[in-house]
């Protein structure tokens, strides 16, 4: 069955009787769901809770251990399978129902049994029991005399294809989810020989479906978030940009094809181990600077453990973009690297979060294009400032400048003057970071 996606419901790539999951379940409704899930059953003895499926039974807390344990299809295999136990059941499924087609797939089922599978699906649409879609909301717990007696379930085309090669008969239903006419639910069958579901079961069973919502919500979202991930990552990885994402001590989480190629390429940066490194001892402190300055910003906290400026954990401060020219070995050019925060992310398996930059940077092959920048326009250089400014920007010196246009040193600063009172800079690194704001890194 190809796969099939819903706004705003999960996307589901069923194989071999397993499937990749998506949430269908809005933020507010698990909370929610939890909270009726503990009230007592319908029908159930007084005393008896939902959530009595917590208690100190070894049995029960194993299978919660598991729900909320689960990482794969394994692993929900193993929890449909302990479900199966629990209650005594010929068959466990965890299925998806399209209710206004009729269309439906075991996701999940034990024991596993594809012919059964198979039959499930082709035969849905003739599903007795979902007649009625109304009683199929988040967290019901429906049993099948609930929905059609035994009766006038045995002369159905369903119970003749699906149940009676197996003498299944008495049938239990939880909605674990449910978006627009997308259910998923967990389904129970007993054998004609084997007792009905009695009312403590299927307030057991209720219990258990909350865990199950929260596992599953907990999943797709993992799931939607690490898509997300790969797809631009995979955009980075192809870009010809040179893009590092480094920690706060340099560590580097990421860097794409063109950064890893740029490290040996004499550009003045190397790689440390798992630590982004400049050459020149000068440039390596600068940038471990810039790093630790862009990372507080973005956690909100102070730079250096004697500033006591006020700080806000988790709450990021506005940071201008820091640019730094790092000179590469001999007479090349220098690599112009432009650094901005990137907010925090969680440090996987320690609870706490980390700050994180992006470095870009650029190998100076070409002079910037004076003639058609942005910047000069704005602040209304003229054609020799504009083409200092241009080779500035690119990352020359006072002496290559002169080298380069065949003039002195002292014509050189007196048109970087000009340039720093018509825009308000106070020096060649502020003039390149105020430039790359306007024309930013190609």
């Amino acid at each position: 069955m190809p796969a099939q996606t819903l706004a705003g419901s999960p996307h589901i790539e069923e194989a071999a009787g397993s499937a990749v999951w998506r949430s269908p379940l809005p933020e507010s409704a698990v909370p929610d769901a939890m909270e009726k899930a503990r009230l007592p059953a319908q029908n159930a003895d007084s005393a008896y809770k939902a959530d009595s499926v917590d208690s100190a039974d070894p049995q029960a807390g194993e299978l919660i251990y598991r729900i909320h344990a689960a990482r794969d299809d394994d692993g929900w295999r193993g929890v449909v399978a302990l479900v199966r136990d629990q209650f005594a059941a010929g068959m466990a499924v965890l299925a998806r129902r399209h209710l206004a087609g009729g269309q439906g797939a075991v996701l999940h089922g034990a024991p596993d049994d594809p012919a059964f599978f198979r039959t499930f699906a082709q035969y849905s649409a003739r599903n007795p029991w979902f007649l009625s879609s109304t009683a199929y909301q988040p967290l019901q717990v429906i049993s099948g005399d609930d929905m059609l007696g035994s009766g006038d379930l045995v002369r159905t085309d369903y119970y003749q294809a699906l149940l009676r090669p197996h003498r299944y008969l008495h049938r239990l239903c939880g909605v674990v989810a449910r978006e627009a006419d997308v259910v998923y639910y967990l389904e129970l069958y007993r054998r004609e020989d084997q007792r009905r579901f009695a009312s403590k079961e299927k307030a057991e069973f209720r219990g258990l479906l909350a865990h199950m919502a929260l596992s599953l919500e907990n999943r797709w979202h993992r799931h939607s978030a690490a898509d997300l991930s790969q797809a631009l990552m995979r955009v980075i990885d192809g870009h010809p940009n040179a893009t590092f994402l480094v920690e706060r001590d340099g560590r580097i989480v990421y860097c794409n094809r063109s950064a890893q190629a740029l490290c040996g390429q004499g550009s003045g940066l190397y790689q440390d181990g798992d630590y982004l490194a400049a050459v020149m001892p000068t440039d390596h402190r600068t940038l471990h600077e810039m790093l630790d300055t862009l990372a507080g910003a973005s956690q909100g906290l102070p730079s250096k453990a004697g500033d006591t400026r006020d700080a806000h954990p988790g709450q990021a401060t506005q940071a201008p973009t820091q640019v730094l020219a790092v000179s590469a070995p001999g007479f090349a050019l220098p690599t112009t690297l432009t650094l901005q925060p990137a907010g925090a992310s969680m440090r996987n398996g320690l609870g706490e979060e980390r700050a994180l930059v992006v470095v870009s940077a650029r190998r100076q092959g070409a002079e910037h294009a004076h003639h058609d920048c942005l910047f000069a326009r704005q602040f209304k250089l003229s054609e020799a400032q504009a083409r200092v400014n241009a080779l500035v920007f690119a990352g020359h010196s006072i002496a290559s400048l002169a080298q380069v246009l065949h003039v002195s040193e002292n014509t050189v600063r007196s048109h970087l003057k000009q340039i720093f009172q018509k825009t308000n800079t106070h020096g060649q690194m502020e003039l390149v970071r105020l430039h790359a704001q306007h024309c930013p890194p190609a």
